[in-house]
């Protein structure tokens, strides 16, 4: 697909410092003259926002895992043919917190079939993948900590026993030898403005 764009997103589990980078890659893009729009998952597009506080609320619905799958996929096309590819169409560079990387670790589970239709859907149906991602790793516990301070917390983590998060980190590092072209490793346990230092640079490395 030929746009003049390029689509950046990020992916983590949460509690990693997501919102934090993107932010500030949003800030440092801007410095340089680029044209950004920040956008998230599941979310992102008027519909999709209004299917973001269903899957939200998953304890009220009680989804199957392959109900809540094509929920994703239903937010997910929608939210790129919305915003994303209008401003990718646009030369602008979009930012997003989390895209179909993070269907494939939160919603496959390890099951085959699962993860075999969550490539035909991302294939056939979505049809666009980022131009470059960052991973954002960081220890469990700090993660648990900072998602339970939080006033909302988040579903995904939450829910989770310790060795499912760790498994949930470790599916995410995986990410980057199933696509090592375009799928890198941050460590957010140092300061915010080292982190950010490094994915600008990776960033400009596709920019420039």
């Amino acid at each position: 697909m030929a746009y003049q764009g390029k689509f950046i997103t990020f992916e983590g589990i949460d509690g990693a410092g997501k919102s934090t980078q993107v932010k500030l890659l949003q800030q440092n893009l801007n410095n340089k003259g680029f044209d950004c729009i920040v956008t998230r998952e599941p979310g992102g597009s008027p519909g999709s926002e209004k299917l973001r506080k269903i899957l939200v609320d998953k304890n009220k619905y009680n989804w199957s895992n392959l109900s809540e799958l094509l929920l994703f996929f239903a937010a997910r096309k929608d939210h790129v043919e919305k915003t994303i590819l209008p401003a990718l169409f646009a030369g602008k560079i979009v930012i997003c917190d989390r895209f179909t990387d993070s269907t494939r670790v939160y919603q496959s589970q390890g099951k085959q079939d699962l993860s075999k239709l969550i490539e035909l859907l991302q294939s056939k149906v979505i049809q666009l993948d980022p131009d470059l991602t960052f991973i954002l790793q960081i220890n469990p516990e700090i993660s648990l900590q900072r998602t339970n301070s939080r006033q909302e917390g988040d579903w995904r983590v939450s829910s989770l026993s310790r060795e499912r998060l760790i498994q949930v980190i470790n599916d995410f590092s995986d990410l980057t030898k199933q696509y090592p072209d375009r799928c890198f490793e941050i460590s957010t346990e140092t300061s915010q403005e080292e982190s950010a230092r490094e994915i600008l640079e990776r960033a400009m490395e596709i920019l420039e």
